[in-house]
């Protein structure tokens, strides 16, 4: 997706293997002057996914298909209601993990059933006529969904997040149908989205053309000239000032080094249920166009640490990096992941380096980290089917091997290979895998690293480690 990506935080394994990155970090370090150079403005140039789904703007033309109403019930319960303009058999929903409807979801309306499809949900009548009015309720869920993002989010004082994605309805080829939402707060709260913070929104739609995260509660958001800030209370006082730190400079770097700035204002939405367990230092985000969302669990994050500090630090980086990214948005939620997934590892380690919070050394461990953990996810399958098999891991870890061979083939910095390719996509109607491998090829000309690439991609590798080092030495790599 950039519908999907997300980002779990975990330790790589150091297996011991080093990679002198100097002749990546002195090209990076050349061009930093540079690129402080360029004017931070680009007239509305890109928006988070610039405007990408806008196919749908007949759609807001005309009066909903469906009407959705969601209204706040206390406790992060949520009442939705489902309006149809002409009834239907079913309401069909989008595949779900964990059986996450099923759990969570109660219809109050007598005579309906949910059943839980291979590739989604279905609400229907249980005597099989049709309908135009159904209401369920939602609460939720503590079971984290892996690579998807959470229907509902509780946040302190009574607030919560709402992702519309997994409430809207699909047509039977996988659409989604016409639809409007209406989200109503509880008395004395605010709904808010994309710079809204009203008593209730009807009719609405977002101006992405997109799914997107909505909040209603009593928080008031903080906007500053980067973001709208939605801030749990729960979190404490060093994430708020090492956020508010961090935005304006990862922002204004990577609008210098991409050549665009955010035409629309993204919403961030931070919620901290740290919960009892002292140990645990948890970070989980998720990006839309123009919204990232952060969650932080564990108590670790109550006081200030190293470990702390540089986990939000690089994840944070890492989520703005995929509003960027966005302009060059997936053709498919089939594309595979590493390629963004990997991407934004690196370039947020190359936004650390540039902004002076790592140095070369931090810089280097960082990439050895990756190329070692890489190599681990690979023992049992290929990187194409890393997904599939629920080695989430290997996007990240071997995708960031990949965008700094890419980056070391071209001579240039991932940044620099993201402009480039960010500019060519978005001319499209969103890029694919072959896309990705037809830009290497045609920026370098050089078809035989095109050839190493494909085959680490595809192949079961009987020596990951080794098969690592051939591919960073086809790119021309520093060994």
């Amino acid at each position: 997706m950039l519908a999907s990506l997300g980002c779990r935080n975990k330790s790589g394994n150091d297996i011991g293997v080093s990679i002198k990155v100097s002749f990546l970090f002195q090209l990076f370090a050349g061009r930093l002057n540079v690129k402080s150079a360029i004017v931070l403005l680009c007239a509305l140039a890109l928006a988070g996914a610039a405007l990408a789904p806008m196919a749908l703007a007949s759609d807001r033309a005309r009066p909903a298909d469906i009407r959705v109403g969601v209204e706040q019930q206390g406790d992060g319960a949520l009442q939705i209601s489902y309006d149809l303009k002409k009834p239907r058999r079913a309401l069909l929903f989008g595949e779900l993990a964990a059986g996450h409807r099923v759990r969570r979801w109660e219809i109050e309306t007598p005579g309906f059933v949910l059943d839980r499809l291979d590739d989604g949900d279905r609400i229907t009548r249980i005597d099989g006529a049709k309908f135009d009015h159904v209401v369920i309720s939602a609460s939720p869920d503590l079971i984290r969904i892996q690579k998807n993002y959470q229907p509902v989010t509780a946040y302190g004082e009574g607030g919560v997040m709402v992702y519309t994605g997994h409430f809207w309805p699909l047509t039977a080829r996988g659409e989604r149908v016409n639809t409007t939402f209406g989200f109503t707060p509880e008395p004395g709260a605010k709904v808010v989205a994309f710079g809204a913070r009203a008593d209730r929104l009807t009719g609405w739609r977002s101006p992405m053309a997109h799914p997107a995260f909505v909040y209603m509660g009593p928080l008031a958001p903080v906007e500053t000239r980067e973001v709208m800030a939605v801030v749990d209370p729960a979190a404490p006082q060093w994430i708020s000032d090492e956020f508010y730190m961090l935005t304006p400079r990862v922002f204004a770097h990577l609008a210098g080094a991409l050549d665009f700035s955010l035409a629309v204002k993204p919403n961030l939405f931070l919620a901290a249920p740290l919960g009892r367990e002292v140990g645990r230092l948890s970070y989980s985000g998720d990006a839309l166009p123009a919204q990232f969302q952060i969650t932080l669990e564990g108590g670790a994050w109550r006081a200030p640490s190293a470990k702390a500090r540089a986990i939000f630090r690089r994840s944070t980086i890492h989520e703005a990096v995929h509003l960027w990214q966005a302009a060059a948005r997936p053709g498919s939620d089939e594309v595979a992941g590493w390629i963004h997934e990997g991407a934004a590892d690196a370039i947020a380690a190359e936004t650390l380096l540039a902004l002076g919070l790592w140095d070369a050394a931090d810089f280097t461990a960082d990439f050895d980290r990756a190329r070692g953990e890489c190599a681990g996810e690979l023992r049992d399958g290929p990187l194409s089917t890393a997904a599939m098999r629920g080695r989430f891991r290997a996007l990240y870890a071997c995708g960031h091997v990949i965008a700094a061979a890419v980056s070391w083939a071209e001579e240039e910095t991932v940044l620099d290979f993201w402009k480039g390719f960010i500019a060519e996509a978005k001319t499209g109607d969103g890029y694919t895998e072959e896309d990705f491998y037809d830009f290497v090829r045609d920026r370098g000309g050089d078809r035989d690293f095109v050839s190493a690439l494909r085959y680490f991609v595809r192949t079961p590798l009987a020596n990951p480690t080794r098969e690592v080092a051939r591919l960073l030495d086809a790119a021309g790599a520093p060994l």
